[in-house]
């Protein structure tokens, strides 16, 4: 069978057929039919008519099956349909294997074949095309690159050794490059001639001693042998060739971080970040591992920002800079900061849905629902059709208590949502009742987690919604249960979970259940909310831990402090209803 990705090689190749010369008409009618048909089928395929195309060249090879060119083309198709038919790849690579052995000089056609056999790792077939190829066509480079690399990669001595023939002779007419010593480079590997891996590495440095790349790629070298002082030597003569060679830079510093040394390392992702000539890739995979390193020690935080802000003089339009530094404040938990962040992103490149996504949910984490909407709508700008978005603005909505809104956005999602999308229907049913619930319609909520249900019996989050909303109104609880007991199964360290089955266990006076359970999202969560801590202090009030019960509701006062019914509680030191 052929890989499609095997063949992919040949999507971006010239067509053989644009070099085909004019077939000879030939008395024999069929032939001459054959060939009328085959100039059709590539037609057809230039059209992007593949069905007709492949039928065409089907017909074609069914009136002339000598002419091996149409056997190419139809055997490329064929195996490219294959997929999984191993039967069927292997008569197309076949098809393709006779049109070689019978026009080996077919450059054009040929060296896609070669190419496959490179791709499917048939080593022994790719070195026959290659180095046929090569003796019909010795003064192409491309092939006796090929036919070098197709032995270096058999591994055989004697192949090894031809490859490096095949590479001396190239270096003769084109001098040397850093390509071609890294191919020879190569070829050493598998025996382990590391004699003759720097004696190349040498004879680069030396017909260019002052060449930057030359010495990087030398200390990379060197580097990869563990050597690190002689590698050292080399990235610093390249920094002192060129001060400003960010890859030098670059390099020493990933040297550095190799060998532990973290002050050396520091100051070289400076020099490297500072550095103009650095690619603004290399730069942020360089900035990405800094802060994976640091991000954790809140001292070096100055230094993490040093850093963005002198990439952002250099580079204040490139919206991938802005993007990493508002992940790494997301990190750091300055929501504000990174929404401010992607919004400059946005104004860089606001054709980006999943950014948009990110910043109005910032908006929210920072607790700045005006700009969540404000940033929503004009994303709906954007993006008008996006039931996704849609979903995420009924949060909003709902955060701003504009529950009419709310309703009309979850409606206007249901429009247009795929009616399939079973899953997708049963989150905005779900949200529906929650919308519902928070604007005091109950009933209604929970004939819309019913509906979510319904559509998709795994929706987690209806399901912990309906158990929690129906344990507070103190209606079925028995079902509240049942749906409760579902998501600890499935989430059994969620503390939200732990919590609506505490609740529930509340609702029908197992204290002791409830205990157990609020305790466990307690032990679960590093910031437990007001809810839980008042959860907590009701329960355990009525398991007769008094003292604990008046600690807790103390720790929800605090988060909540105008809570009224809190208040009582701790005045009192006893449980109310409301």
């Amino acid at each position: 069978m052929i890989a499609l990705s095997a063949l992919a090689v040949v999507l971006s190749a010239e067509p053989a057929y644009a070099k085909k010369k004019p077939s000879t008409p030939t008395v024999n009618s069929d032939e001459l039919k054959a060939d009328y048909i085959f100039m059709e089928a590539l037609r057809q395929h230039s059209a992007e008519n593949e069905d007709a195309y492949y039928d065409l060249l089907r017909r074609a090879h069914e009136l002339n099956p000598a002419e091996s060119e149409i056997e190419f083309y139809l055997g490329f198709y064929t195996a490219l349909m294959a997929q999984n038919d191993t039967v069927m790849g292997e008569k197309g690579y076949n098809m393709m294997r006779h049109h070689f052995d019978k026009e080996p000089g077919d450059f054009y056609n040929n060296r896609i074949y070669g190419a496959i056999n490179d791709q499917l790792g048939k080593n022994k077939e790719s070195i026959r095309v290659w180095r046929t190829l090569d003796s019909i066509y010795p003064n192409k480079i491309e092939v006796a690159l090929k036919l070098a690399t197709a032995l270096t990669a058999s591994r055989d001595s004697a192949n090894l050794k031809e490859a490096v023939d095949i590479y001396n002779k190239i270096e003769n007419r084109q001098g040397k490059s850093i390509p071609l010593t890294f191919s020879k480079i190569r070829t050493f590997l598998p025996t382990n001639d590391t004699l003759a891996i720097f004696d190349e590495v040498q004879k680069l440095i030396s017909s260019s001693p002052n060449n930057v790349d030359n010495n990087i790629f030398a200390g990379d070298v060197y580097a990869q042998f563990a050597m690190p002082d002689t590698a050292l030597t080399y990235y610093n003569r390249a920094c002192k060739l060129d001060p400003s060679s960010g890859a030098a830079y670059y390099s020493r510093a990933t040297l550095y971080q190799s060998i532990g040394d973290s002050i050396a390392y520091d100051r070289e992702v400076f020099n490297a970040l500072k550095q103009e000539s650095l690619d603004i890739d290399t730069k942020l995979e360089l900035l990405t591992g800094y802060i994976r390193e640091l991000y954790e020690d809140e001292s070096q935080h100055p230094r993490i920002e040093e850093l963005f802000n002198s990439l952002l003089q250099q580079h204040p339009h490139e919206s991938k800079v802005r993007e990493l530094y508002c992940s790494y404040l997301y990190v750091v938990d300055d929501f504000a900061g990174a929404a401010e962040q992607m919004g400059y992103a946005l104004d860089i490149d606001p054709a980006n849905q999943e950014n948009w996504h990110t910043l109005i949910t910032l908006y929210m984490q920072a607790e700045k629902p005006e700009q969540a909407e404000k940033a929503g709508e004009t994303a709906m700008h954007y993006y008008p059709d996006s039931p996704q978005l849609d979903m995420l603005m009924s949060a909003v909505y709902n955060q701003n208590k504009k529950y009419g809104q709310s309703q009309a956005i979850l409606d206007r999602a249901l429009d247009i949502v795929d009616d399939g999308d079973k899953e997708f229907l049963s989150q905005i049913y779900s949200s529906k009742g929650d919308t519902y619930y928070a604007s005091g319609v109950p009933d209604s909520a929970f004939v819309y987690y019913e509906k979510a249900l319904e559509l998709n019996p795994y929706n987690l989050l209806a399901m912990n919604n309906c158990a929690y909303h129906l344990a507070v109104e103190g209606k079925d609880l028995d079902r509240a249960e049942k749906l409760s007991a579902f998501t600890i199964k499935e989430r059994p360290e969620d503390a939200t979970s732990l919590d609506t089955y505490a609740w529930v266990m509340f609702r029908k006076k197992d204290y002791t259940q409830a205990q157990v359970y609020i305790q466990k999202a307690l032990d679960n969560t590093e910031e437990p909310s007001q809810e839980l801590y008042e959860h907590a202090g009701d329960i355990y009030f009525f398991t007769g831990d008094h003292a604990k019960a008046i600690e807790y509701w103390e720790q929800a006062l605090e988060l909540d402090p105008d809570n009224e019914l809190l208040k009582r509680k701790v005045k009192h030191r006893t449980y109310f209803y409301e």
